[in-house]
């Protein structure tokens, strides 16, 4: 039996086919991500990061995108420190986590 709240997905990653579970945690990083695209006034940024956030190839949104490949790049970056940042702000993230972050 599910404990409430919790959703699972069958999702293809390369040729292979995954089972996952979306508890609230993961529900809960998605709602950031969609309100950060929300909030974008730009239309082409909007469905831009749409794309990163359902997961497409970066190779496969550059080519739709308006934008030079390093500036795809640099905003991809910026949405995920965004979401990032809004995840600590909610208390999604531990202090021990933010530790644990790679530097270099």
């Amino acid at each position: 039996m599910q404990a409430e709240g919790v959703k699972e997905a069958d999702y293809r990653i390369s040729k292979r086919k995954e089972h996952l579970v979306l508890d609230e945690e993961v529900l809960a990083v998605i709602g950031v991500m969609e309100e950060i695209i929300e909030s974008e006034e730009t239309k082409w940024l909007q469905d831009l990061l749409k794309e990163v956030r359902y997961g497409r190839k970066d190779v496969t949104i550059q080519i739709d995108s308006p934008v030079a490949r390093t500036k795809y790049y640099q905003t991809k970056e910026r949405f995920v420190n965004k979401v990032y940042e809004c995840c600590i702000y909610k208390g999604y993230v531990s202090y021990e986590d933010i530790l644990k972050n790679d530097i270099g």
